[in-house]
């Protein structure tokens, strides 16, 4: 054995000659040869050479080699190489490679570590060998010198026959007076814990070297949209992902968000796997996000998405007005859209089943649905649309109005045949002529009887005003009155003129007169009882008390505005002055009761001069309310004479009184207005 360790380290040759088996002692692994067996050959050196290896912008040498012995399991050796990088401050890419042969059957590793200076580092190995159980075993132990200095190696693999990578896509920064890079590699012929035999005769050999891999690329970013679709060009919702792609792990990111065609990222974003999403916000104009990546080397990728027009609201809608009547329902309808703007509204009257499309960008739009059952509930509902597609909707029950006790009358063979308007701004229909067709029965009085009444008007607002004529078809006589009694018992001021008054003022009320005492007590005694489902508490009567000419005082003598319509100039009129409004919701009247005006008398043709035929003439002496003049000391109120016509008298006299009620517009009505058949309130009496 001995003459086979000379002789191995006496010849040189590129062949390695091991025989035996490794095995593990002491934490060494051995290679040894077995006493029956002998070789012989020549040993050498295994090395790598020294080279330069030059491209653009690129220089590099380098050397590594065995030491000049035998090599056992265990060897160990490092080289060095430099590379240099010239230019105006580019990132270049290079490959670190080693190239040559390598026939050793057993793995030959390398560890390469990457500094900025040049380092003083070596290994030293001695060939040892040792008797296990009968064999001698052959390795070598190898020392290292100063290697902690290169730090962590930043890569280790194996060598392979012909071209080994051993790293890849490096990057240097060039400089004009050159950017140096060294690395240190460690090559290592290891011991296993099997028979090396195999190696016998294998080779190391070769170059390590620099090439170029190309140019460095700089970063980039992918955008991806993730959206929901609206309408003409525009999106419900839209949010953009960022996908990041840098060589290098270290980079900075910054974005903005813009209307524009760019703009200045200057907000960092938090990334989660080189990636970031922006949901964009609502807005009229085109969004998009714009980004910039900086990476370790100072390279600069950036760039915007697509744009994107968001509304993701839906528009608001109300229901600013509804108007109803016999056959239709008109509604007004306010929308609002903050971004896209309002394109169409629809209107359904079957709560969503059926809609009609109007196309508009108004805000407001009045709709009508016609042809509709009278008294009927439809669940309308509405709905506004934006451009994105976004609806706002709102849904409300609305009721068409029931045939009304006016429309009723209106409707048939026996309406009335004047119209005017009055106060309340609509068209009031009343009857003129010696015997119309306005009967209405109406209610039952204490004793039972049923109560009749003559139509005078239907008011403006749909309710019917009455005058009571009696327990039968009375058309004359004391029948036709609920008594005689007083307008007032005090007459020596000028607001005694007054149904109600406040005993001070042109205007007043909060005081009965003596003929509105008599009317309440009539009231609660015979009507009370139909004043929720039947009777109209807020339709009212007119007591007006404005002057015709000069000016008020309680004691002073004036003519009041009905004189100078009806005795002067012969011209009655059915408006009123909301301070002259007399009725029980506004608080001016107890009840709602009053009596008739000489405007309404007049237009039935009961006038100052040249009266003519009319159903109010009854042969006897009434009152009216509407007040007359103060003359001398005495209050005088309109009456409707004996004789049919329009004349006045004290307020201290005793006449007829015949009530006036108004009857709600909503009530339903049975007959023709005729005695045979007259008008009847449904369920009243």
């Amino acid at each position: 054995m001995k003459k086979i360790l000379e002789h191995l380290k006496n010849k040189k040759v590129l062949a390695l000659y091991l025989v035996g088996v490794l095995l593990l002692s002491s934490g060494l692994s051995y290679a040894f040869f077995t006493a029956t067996s002998s070789v012989s050959g020549n040993g050498s050196i295994s090395s790598v050479d020294t080279t330069t290896v030059k491209s653009e912008g690129l220089a590099g040498d380098g050397n590594i080699s065995f030491s000049e012995a035998d090599i056992y399991p265990g060897h160990t050796a490092i080289a060095s190489i430099k590379v240099t990088g010239t230019g105006e401050n580019t990132p270049l890419l290079y490959n670190v490679i080693f190239e040559g042969t390598n026939t050793f059957k057993t793995p030959i590793n390398y560890t390469i570590y990457k500094v900025d200076q040049n380092i003083e580092v070596s290994y030293s190995c001695t060939p040892t060998t040792k008797v296990v159980s009968g064999a001698m075993m052959y390795y070598e132990e190898c020392t290292g010198n100063n290697i902690t200095s290169l730090g962590s190696p930043v890569k280790e693999g194996t060598i392979s026959n012909g071209k080994t990578t051993l790293l890849d896509n490096e990057v240097i920064v060039t400089s004009p007076e050159g950017t140096i890079t060294y690395y240190y590699v460690v090559i290592e012929y290891p011991n296993q814990d099997t028979a090396q035999n195999a190696d016998i005769g294998s080779i190391l050999s070769g170059t390590i070297k620099v090439e170029s891999n190309g140019e460095y690329p700089s970063p980039e970013v992918l955008f991806v949209g993730n959206t929901t679709q609206g309408s003409n060009d525009w999106y419900k919702s839209a949010s953009i992902t960022s996908n990041i792609t840098s060589y290098t792990e270290d980079y900075e990111v910054e974005y903005c968000t813009t209307t524009s065609e760019t703009c200045t990222p200057d907000t960092s974003p938090t990334l989660s796997n080189d990636s970031f999403t922006i949901n964009l916000d609502n807005n009229s104009n085109e969004q998009k996000i714009c980004v910039r990546i900086t990476d370790s080397y100072n390279q600069v990728g950036e760039g915007c998405s697509l744009g994107y027009k968001i509304d993701g609201e839906n528009p608001t809608i109300n229901i600013t007005n509804e108007t109803v009547d016999k056959t239709s329902i008109k509604v007004t309808v306010n929308g609002s859209d903050s971004y896209s703007g309002i394109t169409e509204y629809k209107f359904s009257k079957d709560n969503g089943s059926n809609y009609e499309t109007i196309n508009t960008s108004e805000n407001t739009y009045t709709y009508t649905f016609n042809n509709l059952e009278s008294g009927t509930d439809y669940n309308i509902k509405v709905q506004v649309i934006d451009e994105a597609g976004n609806i706002g909707e709102i849904s409300k029950e609305i009721s068409t109005q029931a045939d009304s006790a006016g429309a009723y009358i209106l409707a048939s063979e026996n309406a009335p045949t004047g119209q005017t308007t009055d106060w309340t701004g609509g068209t009031t229909y009343y009857y003129t002529g010696a015997n119309p067709n306005n009967w209405v029965q109406f209610g039952t009085n204490s004793s039972g009887q049923s109560l009749y009444w003559r139509i005078i008007r239907i008011n403006g607002d749909g309710s019917i005003r009455m005058i009571y004529q009696g327990t039968g078809f009375n058309t004359t006589g004391t029948n036709t009155q609920i008594g005689t009694r007083l307008f007032n018992s005090s007459y020596n001021r000028s607001y005694y003129v007054g149904l109600v008054h406040d005993g001070s003022s042109q205007h007043g009320s909060g005081q009965n007169s003596t003929i509105m005492n008599i009317l309440n007590t009539w009231y609660n005694n015979n009507l009370a009882s139909y004043e929720t489902d039947y009777i109209d508490t807020g339709a009212g009567f007119c007591s007006d008390r404005n002057l015709q000419s000069g000016s008020w005082s309680a004691a002073g003598n004036h003519d009041y505005a009905a004189y100078g319509r009806l005795v002067n100039s012969n011209s009655p009129s059915l408006q009123c002055s909301d301070a002259d409004i007399l009725s029980q919701d506004n608080g001016r009247l107890p009840n709602p009761i009053g009596l008739i005006t000489a405007d309404e008398a007049a237009l039935a043709g009961v006038t100052r001069s040249n009266p003519q035929s009319s159903y109010l003439n009854t042969g006897q002496t009434y009152w009216t309310m509407s007040p007359y003049f103060f003359s001398d000391g005495s209050a005088y109120v309109f009456r409707v004479n004996s004789s049919g016509s329009l004349d006045c008298w004290y307020v201290n006299r005793t006449y007829g009184v015949r009530p006036a009620i108004n009857i709600r517009a909503d009530v339903s009505l049975t007959g023709e207005g005729t005695t045979s058949d007259p008008f009847v309130v449904v369920g009243a009496s």
